[in-house]
């Protein structure tokens, strides 16, 4: 399957059997329309900081475009991943510009299929690692 772009068309009828070339597609050039076609209506992300769960296709692509605005040029890359049944896990290399400058930074998310979509996402970074001075997130590959 090819990689998947802003213009991308998915047919709903296309199966998708989500991967982690969709996962590196998707954080190479991520639009939140695109991630409500890849994700089950009932899907549930577990965001670090956050108080409860993002329900839902429309909550989550909201959650995306809300991280997206807060940094517009975020990047994820895929460090390592394995697959395990249902269950996708990629260690991610983040990198962008927050408010306090460029960062870097590494988190892992966990995420569970269901009929080759996204049922679930479990991400695991430290949101206070942004900005915190010393720290790798703090300083740009450049500078570490």
């Amino acid at each position: 399957m090819s990689a998947l772009g802003p213009n991308a068309t998915l047919s709903p009828v296309t199966p998708l059997n989500f991967s982690i070339e969709h996962w590196a597609a998707f954080w190479a050039n991520p639009h939140p329309e695109l991630a409500g076609r890849l994700v089950t209506p009932d899907v549930v992300v577990h965001w670090p900081g956050d108080p409860e769960p993002v329900r839902g296709v429309t909550r989550y692509k909201q959650r995306l475009a809300d991280v997206l605005a807060a940094v517009p040029d975020l990047r994820l890359e895929v460090a390592e991943h394995a697959t395990h049944g249902d269950l996708l896990f990629v260690r991610w290399v983040a990198r962008g510009t927050a408010t306090t400058g460029p960062f870097e930074l590494d988190g892992v998310d966990r995420v569970h299929l269901r009929d080759g979509l996204v049922r679930e996402i479990r991400i695991y970074y430290d949101p206070t690692a942004i900005g915190r001075p010393g720290s790798t997130a703090a300083r740009t590959p450049s500078t570490g």
